[in-house]
């Protein structure tokens, strides 16, 4: 049985010795102590294994698993498979939390007693200040699916909370398979099943932005195509399918597509993936007359796809301006 009130902290970790330290601490130090820290070390070559198992011996609620690389889904279900508390939260090792991050997601828990809990905002730059009013609200699980998908909030499994016992009634665990969006469909599946989804507005989690070991920063090809059969197969895996949720999945699927026509300008290789080019745009096109006349979709948004098909070149130009700003810019 799980056990009451205790919050399980699953943390994926591969070769992050520059950053894992602070992230532990960071869960070390949250102000809601009844805690189980499960740090799992997935096969890192550098300095992190060393890293965890000394911060274990500080800390009695830190259980490091150390495993032969299988890629993060794969550590991420280990963690499960050894979780005993009441909700789960998974946090990257290159990433921390805010020291209230475990009161403010219990107390939205606790407040209509969901299954899922997330808030929409996070840290991603330095000196970022707090959002100045919480909005707290209880919403469906197709309003909490559309609004994954959305890419209003952090595609990942991190900054949210889940009910362990939830997780397990439905068998809920990473897909092993999916080379990208194992993330998001893990928690498309959760929203779509839980009696309900509570979310709020505060920041209490620190995305870091300038990790340049990332995989998400590093071009790959094989990246882009496998990663929109991820979204194909997580739409076709869809419990829920109403028209909004339909909507955001037609704008996820032409940002991811803008973003994989970007980066393939940006690295000069546009020649010679020139079919893999006409076909992100024959995506975007697709969706782009739906896209434009919505009043769900922000100016932005529209007016980036529009230019990504118009002006490829400027497109690229100005998302490299963009990436380096973050990175610049990301919290440390």
């Amino acid at each position: 049985m799980n056990n009451r009130g205790l919050i399980s902290i699953i943390v994926p970790c591969y070769n992050v010795e520059r950053y894992v330290e602070q992230c532990i601490r960071s869960l070390m130090n949250q102000t809601f102590k009844d805690l189980e820290i499960i740090p799992i070390d997935d096969g890192s070559s550098d300095n992190t294994p060393q890293i965890l198992d000394r911060l274990a011996a500080e800390d009695s609620r830190i259980k490091v698993i150390h495993k032969q690389n299988a890629g993060v889904s794969a550590a991420r279900n280990s963690g499960l498979d050894v979780a005993t508390g009441e909700y789960v939260v998974f946090v990257d090792g290159d990433d921390f939390l805010a020291p209230d991050y475990m009161d403010y997601m219990q107390m939205l828990a606790k407040k209509d007693d969901a299954d899922f809990v997330l808030t929409k905002n996070w840290f991603t730059r330095a000196g970022q200040p707090q959002v100045a009013k919480d909005r707290i609200e209880t919403i469906t699980p197709a309003k909490a699916a559309a609004l994954l998908i959305s890419l209003r909030v952090i595609v990942g499994s991190h900054n949210k909370m889940y009910r362990k016992s939830f997780l397990d009634e439905h068998q809920l665990r990473f897909s092993t398979k999916l080379f990208y969006g194992e993330g998001l469909n893990f928690i498309l599946k959760a929203a779509q099943l839980a009696n309900c989804v509570t979310t709020g507005e505060r920041m209490v989690y620190y995305y870091r932005r300038n990790n340049e070991a990332s995989a998400t920063t590093k071009y790959n090809i094989s990246k882009y195509r496998n990663g929109e059969k991820a979204l194909e197969k997580i739409e076709s895996e869809l419990i829920i399918k109403n028209d909004e949720i339909m909507l955001m999945m037609g704008l996820h699927k032409s940002v991811f597509c803008l973003g994989a026509l970007s980066q393939t300008y940006a690295h000069n290789l546009q020649q010679e993936h020139v079919e893999d080019c006409k076909h992100w745009r024959a995506v975007i096109k697709k969706h782009l007359p739906t896209l434009l006349v919505s009043g769900k979709v922000s100016f932005y948004r529209k007016a980036m796809l529009l230019g990504g098909l118009m002006l490829p070149n400027v497109i690229c130009k100005l998302d490299m301006r963009r990436r380096k700003r973050i990175a610049q810019n990301s919290v440390s």
